[in-house]
């Protein structure tokens, strides 16, 4: 049998299909709005990550933003042209991404911390140590200088002679000791500052970092010169600065432009970049065109190869703004740290040598001891 639609079956029919259909599409809607508020932390947790030993911060970052695309759009998190794109999710492996992330996280942060412990417990018992044998030392350099008062009021000159070169011997002897002690124990804490000294080149904090070329600033140079003087002194590692200045970068400014000019200190940067590899090579801009930067536990015979390395990638093919091809050279200074030196005058003998660079011919390093290398 057939059965016979009213008006109000119809209408009654048409409400409810319209309900369902709202219903439909509140939930998508909800559904879009998780996605979204997924790949957008998604995305936060890439911007704010941190170095970990297996990976850099662009490199976690550039993870990170897969995973939000995969998010919104489904695309496939592993670069592969032949991947499906059908759309749809891998939850369970995006699951296990963030989770594994978070333990390497966690695992890097303990260990740091650990190290930092074990360099401060270390500090703490030196310098405990010290006092207790200095003062140990002491009392017998006293007790030295007393039997010393205590021949010249009572005794001949024989016997103030014989304890005169007693006292003399004794504490000779104990200023000895106190001069190994000492160097062993700045040694014992050098060993241990070694654990923590790639940290030092580490601190990504966006306020430290030159807005254009995303090399440190000079604010960040100064601090690292700091560290880097002090680190040395007490562990007795090596450490090289350089002083670089692209040549006649006016000229580029005039010819080209202020907006050529800002392109090739960003390209200048990331060959910079691209020489300097380690986590502990700290690369700033000094100002303007002048570049900075610090190796730590290298010396001039390895610092000279590398910057060799920085004037080749430099001169060897142009710079690029908008089609136009500017080619630029590069003077540089390097220094090695003398052991004691304060940080102002490793950077006074560094700039001394990029001048010597640049006045005997630009495009070639010139070492702090007045070497020329072209």
């Amino acid at each position: 049998m057939f059965k016979l639609w009213s008006g109000e079956d119809r209408k009654e029919q048409s409400t409810t299909m319209s309900m369902d259909k709202a219903q439909e599409s509140s939930v998508t809607s909800r559904d879009d709005q998780a996605t979204e508020a997924l790949a957008k932390i998604m995305r936060i947790f890439g911007r704010h990550s941190f170095e970990l030993d297996s990976m850099g911060v662009g490199e976690i970052e550039k993870e990170f933003e897969r995973w939000a695309m995969h998010v919104l759009v489904g695309t496939p998190v592993v670069e592969d042209e032949e991947a499906p794109n059908d759309g749809r999710r891998n939850w369970g492996e995006l699951n296990r991404f963030v989770n594994t992330h978070r333990q390497h996280e966690k695992q890097y942060v303990t260990d740091s911390m650990g190290d930092l412990r074990d360099v401060l417990l270390t500090f703490t018992q030196t310098v405990v140590q010290a006092v207790v044998e200095d003062k140990e030392t002491d009392r017998q350099m006293v007790k030295h200088i007393d039997e010393l008062q205590v021949a010249a009021a009572t005794s001949s000159v024989t016997e103030m002679k014989k304890a005169l070169l007693s006292a003399v011997h004794g504490i000779g002897q104990a200023m000895e000791e106190r001069k190994v002690r000492q160097k062993t124990q700045v040694e014992t804490l050098g060993s241990k500052l070694q654990k923590v000294q790639a940290e030092l080149g580490q601190a990504r904090k966006q306020m430290e970092l030159d807005p254009l070329t995303q090399l440190y600033n000079r604010a960040a140079l100064d601090t690292q010169l700091e560290r880097i003087v002090s680190l040395s002194m007490l562990s007795g590692s090596a450490a090289s600065l350089f002083m670089i200045d692209i040549d006649h970068f006016k000229r580029v400014n005039d010819t080209y432009g202020h907006r050529a000019g800002d392109a090739v200190l960003q390209q200048f940067a990331e060959r910079m970049v691209s020489i300097f590899l380690r986590k502990s090579d700290f690369l700033a801009r000094y100002g303007g065109e002048e570049m900075a930067v610090l190796l730590q536990g290298d010396g001039l015979e390895v610092s000279q190869r590398i910057a060799s390395r920085l004037l080749e990638a430099i001169r060897s093919r142009p710079f690029i703004h908008e089609g136009t091809e500017i080619s630029v050279t590069a003077s540089i200074g390097l220094a090695e740290l003398i052991p004691g030196e304060p940080p102002g005058a490793w950077v006074e003998r560094a700039d001394r040598a990029l001048y010597q660079a640049k006045e005997t011919g630009r495009d070639r390093l010139c070492l702090a001891s007045g070497t020329v290398v072209v």
